[in-house]
């Protein structure tokens, strides 16, 4: 071969093998790199580098270099820490490169940490994010076309309530090639326990910098549920936003505890879903027309919400055509232990308000149909109202049974004790087929009639014993032209307080009545009977005695006179007395005494003391009573 040929293809050789040590990383202690490339951000971006770890350099296809163990602070070496830790890879713009200048193309961060302002007066970032946006803008300088956070941790403060917080397994890219006018956003991230997932997508960062508006489309998922919007946005006096979105969640307590926030009446709300356009400004968010999803129910109509300082609050008007309010019922139950009232432990079930009364709202609901277990409503109107200490819930106006139905309950923690709920209620209805309401509840139908009544009734506890042994206030029921069923009084007392044996007597049995009313006076849990009172063309009833909510017993003695003329001897009919008592699930009815005439006024006293005196003579802990003198009436 010729010192030509050999010349060349030694040439050719020595191009080949600098090339591919070119194309190799080399691991080098080169502090002298690390310091050039701080130059070239400082004057680009404002921050300062150095590196406690070695150097890796590659200069082909494209200059890139790795630093371990790097620290990132703002200004100089002596300014706040923005980034310390993990390996730094910056890949460099090669025409830069040949003018001694730094250019950062793409930017990865791998298992470092990352420092946000830590307090209100921190104003780290500041300085490089004003500079990154003016070269964003056009104004200045360069910016990097891929930022890239892999492993990392993001620690910063909750502008909420101020508390540092720390988001770990952060993995985040950012890009914008040199091509597009749009930025993308994608990533992960561990935080408060739970882990998330962000994407965004058509951002348009020149636009918005310069006063104009940038299409968006995000997306934000999480272990129990997904945030999706789509619509455009501006920076213009602030940041704000309009468009269409979506939020579902599969538990709402839970998604609440992910990220810090609070909403009233959270605990008793699952799966709960919102979709509609929105128009959002800061904190705020305008639903001008919103659709909700909760258990099966779905509403329309219009709302608000708002976040942060002092409080989370939500507003809304919605309608349903139907609306299902058995699962709301249940957890309210589940919540407060009614649904475990056989349970001793439910004396003592807390009724602390604090869970449930995590933000503001007001909300206002109306229904066609309504349906609360198995009992149907129609032509719903009602609200529900919730500041810090207090919840209201107002029932405007229901059809229940041919009547019409209206309430209010308000409960407020005590001013001195957080934990001491006050219970308010007040309510009452007209036309109310009560005897059809106990049907559907599965109760013997054993009233026919229209009834009107009303109650008012308030106590204050720090759990469901201490509440109802507090109990004060009025309830009071009255039915005009009505009938009781399954039982004849009139037979009752011509058979001297016995009833007909037999399944079909009580079947057939029936006592008309032109007028009943019955009034209960509540102090300390207990009701007494103050009025208690039924009349027909042929007899009349009275009732007395009490109600023991606390105890769940009703002891009571009623007692029955017919109408009929008196005999020409001038004797008036006799009167059968019955004593009424045991728990509510078991009570029992005894005659108390023979028919009594007016000439008996020793017995007519001593029934009379027993009615005044009803604690004295008729223990609650009985579940039946009959006089020791019982077998001795005539």
């Amino acid at each position: 071969m010729s010192l030509r040929r050999t010349l060349s293809a030694a040439g050719l050789g020595l191009l080949a093998l600098g090339l591919v040590a070119a194309c190799l990383p080399w691991s080098v202690e080169a502090p002298s790199a690390a310091r050039f490339v701080s130059r070239g951000l400082q004057q680009s971006w404002g921050v300062a580098l150095s590196a406690r770890g070695r150097t890796e350099i590659v200069l082909l296809p494209l200059p890139r270099v790795v630093f371990e163990d790097i620290r990132l602070t703002e200004g100089d070496a002596a300014g706040p820490v923005l980034a310390s830790g993990g390996n730094l890879s910056l890949q460099l713009g090669l025409a830069a490169l040949f003018t001694g200048r730094v250019e950062v193309d793409s930017l990865t961060l791998d298992g470092g940490e990352v420092v946000l302002p830590q307090e209100a007066s921190d104003t780290r970032w500041s300085a490089t994010v004003e500079r990154l946006t003016r070269s964003i803008a056009g104004e200045v300088g360069d910016r990097p076309r891929r930022i890239i956070l892999a492993r990392c941790a993001v620690k910063g403060r909750d502008p909420r309530d101020g508390t540092l917080q720390t988001a770990r397994d952060v993995d985040l890219t950012i890009s914008w090639p040199a091509w597009s006018e749009s930025l993308a956003v994608s990533g992960g991230f561990r935080w408060n326990g739970g882990s998330a997932r962000i994407a965004l997508a058509g951002l348009r960062p020149h636009a918005l910098l310069s006063g104009g508006e940038s299409p968006f489309t995000a997306a934000l998922t999480w272990p129990t549920g997904s945030l999706n919007a789509e619509g455009s946005g501006s920076l213009h006096d602030g940041l704000k936003a309009s468009g269409t979105g979506s939020l579902q969640t599969r538990s709402l307590h839970r998604t609440l505890a992910l990220s810090g926030g609070g909403l009233a009446l959270s605990p008793f709300v699952e799966d709960f879903s919102v979709e509609g356009s929105f128009e959002a400004a800061a904190s705020q968010i305008q639903f001008p027309s919103v659709t909700v999803r909760s258990d099966g129910n779905v509403l329309e109509g219009a709302g608000s919400a708002s976040f942060g300082a002092p409080r989370n609050a939500v507003q809304a008007t919605l309608a349903a055509e139907s609306l299902n309010l058995s699962p709301l019922l249940a957890g309210f139950l589940r919540l407060t232990g009614f649904d475990s009232a056989d349970d001793p432990a439910w004396r003592r079930q807390p009724l602390d308000l604090r869970p449930f009364t995590g933000g503001d709202l007001d909300l206002r609901i109306s229904a066609g149909n309504a349906r609360v277990g198995p009992v149907q409503l129609t032509d719903l109107a009602s609200s529900v109202l919730v500041r810090e200490g207090g919840i209201e819930a107002t029932l405007g106006r229901a059809s229940l049974r041919g009547g019409m139905v209206k309430g209010r309950v308000s409960l407020a923690a005590d001013e001195g004790d957080a934990a001491l709920t006050r219970v308010k209620a007040q309510g009452s209805f007209d036309g109310l087929d009560l005897g059809a309401l106990m049907d559907d509840l599965g109760q013997p139908r054993w009233l026919h009639g229209a009834t009107r009544g009303s109650l008012a009734l308030e106590g204050a506890g720090h759990d469901v014993e201490a509440l109802t042994r507090s109990v004060s206030g009025r309830v009071a029921l009255e039915s005009a032209d009505g009938a009781l069923s399954g039982l004849d009084l009139a037979d009752v007392i011509h058979r001297g307080g016995a009833v007909a044996p037999g399944a079909l007597a009580r079947r057939n049995g029936r006592t008309p009545f032109e007028h009943a009313a019955l009034t209960l006076l509540f102090v300390d849990g207990i009701g007494e009977i103050v009025e208690g009172r039924l009349a027909s063309r042929t007899l009349g009833a009275s009732l007395n005695g009490r109600v023991a909510l606390a105890d769940r017993r009703f002891q009571a003695r009623a007692e029955l006179q017919s109408r009929t003329a008196p005999s020409a001897e001038g004797v008036t009919p006799p009167t059968t007395l019955f004593e009424i008592a045991g728990p509510w699930d078991a009570v029992s009815v005894r005659a108390s005494a023979g028919p009594r005439h007016d000439g008996d006024e020793a017995r007519q006293r001593a029934a009379s003391d027993a009615v005044r005196r009803p604690g004295a003579d008729l223990p609650l802990g009985i579940r039946a009573y009959a006089p020791a003198n019982a077998a001795a009436a005539p």
